[in-house]
């Protein structure tokens, strides 16, 4: 949860930000003011947070099935945190696309008790 609202910072500031230019991304004066306004640093740093909090877990759980939960839990944290706060719409596919996600860390799940 924490890694997908770092996901929601990050599109709010990369928003706020525009389109990065290779001139922009290679100017090293330009990537440190980035790097370090509060909504852009924030958001790597809940990213970050996520991601490292996810090495817990390794101890009892297959490498395998952890980043596939970690994946799909986050995209479908991202999805409804941005149709609840962003007002996005997503297409009806999308919304099959995490029921089935959601389905695999089921499945991943059972498979773990076996």
């Amino acid at each position: 949860m924490i890694g997908s609202i770092g996901n929601i910072l990050w599109k709010v500031a990369s928003n706020n930000i525009g389109q990065i230019s290779w001139k922009n991304l290679l100017d090293v004066k330009w990537d440190f003011q980035t790097l370090f306004t509060p909504l852009v640093f924030t958001a790597l740093f809940l990213m970050f947070v996520g991601r490292f909090a996810s090495i817990v877990p390794t101890g009892y759980m297959g490498i395998t099935q952890l980043v596939t939960a970690i994946t799909v839990l986050t995209l479908v944290f991202t999805a409804l945190l941005d149709t609840i706060i962003l007002k996005t719409k997503y297409p009806v596919n999308v919304w099959i696309g995490v029921i089935i996600g959601l389905i695999a860390i089921y499945l991943i799940s059972c498979s773990m008790k076996s």
